[in-house]
């Protein structure tokens, strides 16, 4: 099962080096998940996301074949529902390990622990020789990620329980420094533990809850420096970084299920978009959204929710009214915008972060957007 479960990955764009390829080869998935939660269509007793779950329980001594096939399929599976916890989708965690370019010998920390099979993963391509810390903020996680990594055969990574957001200077320097969680902002502290020739890559949230492109960082004097290098969606981190999300994923859940007060067909390059994503081009499918999300904060599944207007939103085929009309000629609006800076790719843009108390005056310009987070102050430009 694993050997089709690796070429399905392979044959979708997610695997393309050797290395991660012998990673997801030799990593048994099944052996790091004890339970998770799937939608019940009969009505299970947790609720997560708007969903209705049901416990499943899964013995890796014993596998159920149906959980077993679940488990190898290209799914993330939630683990943990208050809060929330999980092993994150094979296809995504594939594309961030290529795109780490990580070495034999490499010394890693890991925000955010889930079940271990991230870990494990980086475990296998950077070798004995390499260093794993991987920080989780929930105690019972922390214990259940450790037994599972150790009865895995990956004792030596080491799991740590603390806030992600102070990272964990004992082990530093990192040559790379990876989050698995929806990060709301930068820890400079992750820079303080960086390498000069090291790089960070973070799911940043931009727009609403699980909104989270992936944003390849370094360091750069007291600055972060950087760009765009794909598209995620992660539940979101806990501890120090957290926020009240303005769109969280229960909001979003609920716009989904209204009926709108009035359909439109979709604008062009929201159809292109579209198309884009039937394609399996996920990175073009994603540059309208990550445009929209840098310019206007009301940015939600590809339209927009204003507190007092309602919403608009991408639905199949069709543009969504909930509110006010004024919001479909907003959307209209960011259409054209997009159109007449060319449509910017994701690669296109450079990005910028200050300590938010580092009392630099930053100005907005005509091809450019401030975006003032917790503790950061991020500078959006394009090229």
């Amino acid at each position: 099962m694993i050997r089709q479960y690796v070429r399905e990955l392979k044959e979708k764009g997610a695997i393309k080096s050797r290395q991660v390829e012998r990673a997801f080869s030799r990593v048994e998935r099944h052996k790091l998940v004890e339970w998770f939660y799937l939608p019940d269509s009969e009505g299970g007793p947790y609720e997560y996301a708007g969903a209705r779950l049901r416990r499943r329980d899964f013995d890796a001594q014993d596998p159920d074949p149906e959980l077993l096939k679940t488990i190898y399929s290209d799914c993330a599976l939630l683990t943990r529902i208050d809060p929330p916890s999980s092993t994150s989708q094979p296809f995504l965690v594939a594309q961030m390990l290529e795109l780490l370019e990580l070495e034999e010998g490499m010394n890693v920390l890991e925000i955010g622990a889930g079940t271990g099979y991230t870990a494990a993963l980086i475990r296998e391509i950077v070798g004995r020789k390499g260093r794993i810390t991987t920080i989780d903020n929930q105690e019972a996680v922390v214990e259940q990620t450790w037994r599972l990594l150790r009865g895995s055969g990956y004792g030596d990574i080491d799991v740590i329980c603390a806030d992600g957001a102070q990272g964990f200077a004992e082990n530093a320097p990192y040559d790379r420094i990876v989050a698995t969680v929806g990060c709301p902002d930068i820890s400079f502290r992750w820079a303080e533990q960086l390498r000069t020739d090291g790089f960070m890559l973070i799911p940043l949230q931009h727009g609403p809850e699980g909104l989270d492109p992936l944003v390849r960082l370094q360091r750069d004097g007291g600055k972060l420096i950087g760009r765009f290098v794909g598209g995620s969606g992660f539940m979101s981190i806990q501890g120090e970084l957290a926020i009240e999300q303005r769109i969280p994923f229960a909001l979003q859940d609920s716009l989904r299920n209204k009926e709108p007060k009035e359909e439109y067909p979709l604008f062009d390059v929201i159809a292109e978009m579209q198309e884009f994503g039937r394609k399996q081009q996920w990175d073009e499918s994603f540059s309208f959204i990550l445009f929209v999300a840098i310019v206007d904060d009301r940015c939600v599944m590809g339209g927009l929710y204003d507190e007092e207007k309602g919403a608009i939103l991408v639905k199949g085929d069709r543009l969504l009214l909930h509110g006010d009309e004024s919001l479909y000629w907003d959307l209209k609006l960011l259409c054209e915008r997009f159109e007449k800076l060319g449509k910017p790719a994701i690669s296109d843009w450079q990005l910028e972060f200050l300590p938010r108390d580092a009392g630099a005056q930053i100005l907005e310009e005509e091809r450019g957007w401030v975006i003032v987070r917790k503790f950061s102050t991020e500078t959006v430009r394009l090229a």
